[in-house]
């Protein structure tokens, strides 16, 4: 069997989206996904319609829940999906920021043409969302906080 840390780091190999638990200032919860790219130092980068619920939301509560998890059709139980969820803090990164057209080049990269047309929206934002806290599950019974 693997270790976490090898399950850890296949994970963010084979998946490029997150699903996304927020809610809003009222507390009305939203679930939602968005692709995403993740740097160095582990934080996780988004580029979201400012339409899309889940966007207003994280720009209004600067924090969410992320769920990255296994595909089914890759799993071996499905009632025990390796997967890693995290606690964010969300801030918004500015067209004028430092970093961010080199983010939004990644993001071209990884996601291809489609992400080229998006990436000129008026209404798209690129957030950062910063785990604060986590964990990895990798079996039945098999759950470990992550450092941050």
């Amino acid at each position: 069997m693997k270790d976490a840390q090898e399950i850890h780091d296949s994970l963010f190999k084979k998946i490029q989206t997150l699903q996304l638990a927020t809610t809003s200032v009222s507390g009305e919860p939203n679930a939602s996904y968005a692709p995403f790219i993740r740097d160095s130092s582990g934080s996780l980068y988004i580029f979201v319609s400012g339409l899309a619920k889940h966007t207003q939301n994280l720009l209004e509560t600067g924090q969410a829940s992320v769920l990255i998890i296994e595909d089914e059709q890759d799993c071996r139980q499905i009632f025990a999906r390796n997967r890693i969820s995290y606690q964010c803090s969300v801030s918004k990164i500015h067209k004028d920021d430092t970093g961010y057209a080199a983010l939004l080049d990644q993001m071209e990269d990884a996601f291809g043409n489609t992400f080229g047309l998006l990436r000129n929206l008026a209404d798209f934002s690129l957030l950062k969302l910063q785990p604060v806290s986590g964990q990895i599950v990798t079996g039945f019974g098999q759950a470990y906080p992550l450092s941050i």
